[in-house]
C-alpha cells in the first residue's frame, strides 16, 4: 500500500513539474504580444464569474418559501371558496421550493384557481430526452409535473399537459428586475435582460402566458 502511495505520488509531482516547466516557457511570450491572449480571455471568464455568483445572490436575494410554509397560507386563501374557475399553471424550480411571485400572486393578487400545478422543469447533462412525473394532492388542488429534458431537448409543453389531461386557462412565470447601485451588479442584470427566457425556447400557447416581475435590490 505505501509502495503504491509513493508511486503515485512521484507520478502526481513530476507531472506538476512538467506543468510548471511548460507555464514559464509561455511567459516568455507575454512582452512579445502573448498578453493580448489574457486579455481577451479575461472577458468571458470576468462574464462567467458575474453570472454564477449573481445567480446565487439573486437565489438568496428572493427569499423564497419552503412548501410547508407556503402551504399554510394557500390553505386558508382556498377554504375561503373564492377560487377562480379553471387551471392554473405556475412554473417553478423546485415544487417544495416556492418563488415569491407565486405568493405574490396567490397571497397578495388573490389569484387562486381550482386547480393549480407547479411545473417544475429540470435540464440534464444528456443532449435529448424528455421524462415527465406528476405529482398529484400537494395541497388542496395544488399539484405538481415535474419535467425532466436534456439541454437540448425543446419542450412541447402542451403535448405534456395532454398527456395528463391538463387544459391551463392561464400560465404564470417569473421576471426578476434588477435594481443596483453596484456596478458588478448592474452587468448581472443587463446579461439577465439580454438572456432570452425558458419560455422563449420552448412551445407555449402565447395567449395564455403571462410574466410576473418580481422587483429584486441586490
Amino acid at each position: 500500500y505505501h509502495q503504491k502511495s509513493v508511486a503515485l505520488a512521484f507520478i502526481t509531482l513530476s507531472i506538476i513539474v512538467i506543468d510548471l516547466v511548460y507555464f514559464s516557457s509561455t511567459l516568455t511570450k507575454i512582452p512579445h504580444g502573448a498578453y493580448w491572449s489574457l486579455i481577451l480571455a479575461v472577458i468571458p471568464f470576468s462574464i462567467i464569474v458575474i453570472w454564477t455568483r449573481g445567480q446565487r445572490l439573486l437565489f438568496s436575494a428572493l427569499r423564497p418559501l419552503d412548501l410547508e410554509t407556503f402551504l399554510v397560507s394557500y390553505e386558508q386563501i382556498y377554504a375561503k371558496g373564492r377560487v377562480i374557475e379553471g387551471t392554473a399553471i405556475f412554473f417553478a424550480r423546485s415544487w417544495k421550493i416556492i418563488p415569491p411571485y407565486i405568493s405574490h400572486c396567490i397571497f397578495s393578487s388573490n389569484i387562486i384557481y381550482e386547480k393549480n400545478i407547479l411545473v417544475c422543469v429540470n435540464r440534464t447533462d444528456f443532449p435529448f430526452g424528455i421524462k415527465t412525473n406528476y405529482i398529484k394532492g400537494i395541497g388542496t388542488g395544488l399539484d405538481a409535473l415535474e419535467i425532466e429534458a436534456g439541454y437540448l431537448a425543446r419542450i412541447n409543453f402542451e403535448d405534456i399537459f395532454r398527456t395528463y389531461g391538463i387544459t391551463p386557462k392561464i400560465i404564470f412565470y417569473g421576471v426578476e428586475d434588477i435594481i443596483t447601485s453596484n456596478p458588478v451588479w448592474r452587468v448581472f442584470g443587463l446579461i439577465k435582460k439580454i438572456t432570452p427566457n425558458f419560455v422563449q425556447f420552448n412551445k407555449l400557447p402565447a395567449s395564455k402566458v403571462h410574466g410576473v416581475v418580481t422587483r429584486i435590490e441586490m
